[in-house]
């Protein structure tokens, strides 16, 4: 019987490693929509949270119910299952663990750490699955630990199928009990001792080259370092930064920098220039620092610190010619078109155009609508046609003005502006044929038969006067 389990729980965990289902979102629908061409493109706002309702392998108590990660030999098992609303990238995360301040906490620091992939696992006893990120962690335990509650904070890092960086912060607490009884701990310092802390350097301000970044730019950065302590100098201070590898380019010999010292209260620059690949997608990315140093006791000290960059992907939009009569007649109604196309990377938002110029009404907004990247649209307008106002005459050229408008993801608006030209004629201004001069046609024909019947007269005479002369006397 015992072996029958054991097969029955090994085919079980062969199947939960096997299966990689699709993290649903909240209203348990797939990502992937019926027929939406824009179905399987999760949103920007694709959230993560830990399952607080599910008892998960490892744990004595569901989030909900005050799970405490559990205390075993000098290590704490630490689960963290998450769950997301939507689809993620290679269905996989990063997790990794912020233990706080080395001196004041009881654990062992390392390097914790790691991926983690959707998997369907066994909650509750084994009586129902769950589709979750299990993020399992075990830390090593000082010897001499204090017994209390210590803060952990698990940091998620990922990306949704779109590309969009997706991240959080979950605080899990500690809570160590095998350790020094903090009132025994206070008792056995030396009271004439007082306690020493460590300098500590922070990020205290950032700079860029530009006010705008977008992908395709070289930028500078120039990040003040500032040293917090009021007593204690920072000597031999080396400063490594990191950014990601895909998208900026160092522009630099090395990524370490080394300032010599800083003194108390005292704050230094360092300067790094970086290249943004043009193909960077919009978004906000992190330029992270490790700060090393020692203190005046050489005493090795560890800092990090993030500075925020946002990339924006520059818009590229560009319009035809208007298409409309070169030749329009008053009281007309005509149409009006314009074709516009996304010669950028990023998706183009409400793209319409505006129509204006003097005997000219068009009916309504060219409405075009959302444009994604190498995306051509069309819009039209009826435009009713009237007498020129602000010249001599009401028929002539006129000179309109179509200014298109669009926005970024952001909602901010942009626009350009387009000129074209038409002459508005009159309805009557086609010469009409004249009519035909019956009239004077007629006494042309009756002149010239007068003068045929007279010159038929003149022979008649001229004949018989010829003939009386030939007859004898």
């Amino acid at each position: 019987m015992k072996k029958y389990k054991q097969c029955i729980a090994l085919l079980s965990a062969v199947f939960l490693l096997l299966s990689r289902p699709v993290c649903a979102d909240p209203a348990g629908q797939a990502a992937a929509g019926d027929g939406n061409p824009d179905a399987g493109v999760q949103s920007v706002y694709t959230q993560l949270a830990i399952d607080s309702e599910n008892l998960y392998e490892g744990m004595e108590h569901t989030y909900s119910e005050g799970y405490v990660p559990a205390v075993q030999n000098g290590n704490v098992y630490l689960v963290v299952p998450i769950q997301c609303s939507g689809n993620l990238k290679d269905f996989s995360l990063k997790a990794s663990l912020d233990l706080g301040e080395s001196e004041n906490n009881p654990f062992v620091y390392k390097n914790y750490e790691k991926s983690v992939y959707l998997q369907q696992h066994a909650v509750n006893g084994g009586a129902t699955t769950a589709n979750a990120y299990v993020a399992a962690f075990w830390m090593e335990l000082k010897p001499d630990r204090v017994n209390g509650s210590y803060p952990v904070t698990v940091d998620i890092r990922t990306a949704d199928e779109a590309g969009n960086e997706v991240g959080q912060t979950f605080t899990v607490y500690v809570t160590i009990t095998d350790g020094t009884d903090p009132k025994a701990a206070q008792s056995t310092a030396d009271p004439a001792q007082p306690a020493v802390f460590s300098p500590k350097v922070v990020i205290s301000g950032c700079q860029f080259s530009k006010d705008a970044i977008q992908a395709g730019d070289e930028v500078y950065a120039k990040i003040t370092l500032t040293n917090t302590s009021n007593t204690e100098t920072v000597r031999d201070l080396t400063v490594a930064v990191s950014a990601p590898p895909e998208y900026f380019t160092l522009l630099e010999k090395s990524d370490t920098i080394y300032v010599p010292s800083i003194p108390a209260n005292g704050s230094t620059d360092v300067q790094l220039r970086y290249r943004i690949q043009a193909s960077a997608p919009q978004g906000q990315y992190e330029l992270e620092l490790t700060m090393n140093y020692a203190d005046t006791n050489a005493n090795v000290c560890s800092e990090k610190g993030k500075v925020m960059v946002w990339v924006n992907q520059p818009l590229k939009v560009q319009a035809d010619k208007l298409s409309f009569p070169e030749k329009v007649e008053v009281a007309d109604v005509v149409e009006a078109s314009l074709q516009v196309m996304n010669f950028g990377r990023s998706r183009v938002y409400h793209v319409r155009a505006v129509m204006e110029a003097d005997g000219l009404s068009a009916s309504g907004t060219l409405y075009i609508g959302d444009l994604e990247p190498g995306m051509m649209g069309t819009g039209t307008v009826q435009v009713s046609v009237g007498s020129l106002s602000k010249e001599d005459s009401p028929y002539g050229k006129t000179d309109g003005v179509l200014t298109i408008y669009y926005e970024d993801e952001n909602g901010q608006e942009f626009s350009e502006e387009l000129s074209f030209q038409t002459a508005i004629q009159s309805p009557f201004s086609e010469e009409t044929p004249k009519k035909e001069d019956r009239a004077g046609q007629w006494w042309v024909i009756m002149g010239v038969l007068a003068g045929v019947l007279v010159l038929f007269a003149a022979g008649m005479f001229i004949q018989k006067k010829t003939r009386r002369r030939g007859q004898p006397a």
